[in-house]
């Protein structure tokens, strides 16, 4: 497929086939996606490919802090404290969409926290990665990190990959640094789930939409 073609086609994947990623494909895709723009080519980001025996461990230590009700500090706010109705639609036409899928209903708790833990499971992906954002970037260079990972995204398509970005790890930043071992220069900003897409699961046939093009653009 083209750029454009990928762009369009890109979604979030939540159940993947168990089917190995060879390191060579990892490779080639965070080649590519180090092409990203950055503010005087500053490339403030870095990027942990964790093996799966550490993919456990981490699921184990966050699920059992979220099963004792345990929270962290975070370092960022992933929505607004105070959220406006603009964005509560947008969130919640996501959610219903989702959980219908899923054939979970509102009143569904534990279906929904069974969901949510899946999060840590980087959804059963053969691989789970942590990004993160050095320190001393300020809100652009949080921006120039998005475009590193857009292109994780993208680049993954041309080798029959999905990928799910997850700002739930966000949610256990000490936790996380604990196994990842990142440096005290580094913010964790999210985690990246890929993997071959298991397309007969409900959860990756349904499609959230986008705003219109007079929404979002504005000629003058």
């Amino acid at each position: 497929m083209d750029i454009l073609e990928a762009i369009r086609y890109r979604q979030s994947i939540r159940a993947f086939e168990k089917k190995e990623v060879s390191k060579d494909i990892i490779n080639e895709i965070l080649f590519n996606a180090s092409f990203a723009p950055s503010g005087g080519n500053t490339q403030p980001w870095k990027i942990y490919v964790l093996s799966p025996e550490k993919m456990k461990i981490l699921e184990q230590s966050v699920l059992k802090q979220l099963d004792e009700g345990n929270t962290e500090k975070t370092d960022f706010n992933i929505y607004p404290p105070d959220m406006p109705d603009r964005f509560k639609d947008h969130i919640k036409a996501c959610g219903l969409l989702m959980y219908d899928a899923l054939a979970i209903k509102k009143d569904d708790f534990e279906g929904r926290l069974n969901q949510l833990k899946k999060n840590f499971s980087f959804f059963d992906a053969p691989v789970g990665m942590i990004v993160t954002v050095d320190k001393l970037a300020d809100v652009n260079g949080w921006g120039h990190v998005g475009h590193f990972i857009q292109n994780i995204c993208l680049a993954s398509l041309s080798f029959g990959l999905g990928t799910c970005l997850q700002e739930s790890w966000s949610m256990y930043p000490q936790t996380v640094k604990e196994h990842v071992d990142f440096s005290d220069d580094e913010v964790l900003w999210c985690g990246i789930a890929l993997g071959y897409p298991d397309l007969t699961n409900p959860i990756n046939k349904y499609r959230t939409s986008r705003k219109s093009i007079t929404d979002l653009a504005k000629y003058l």
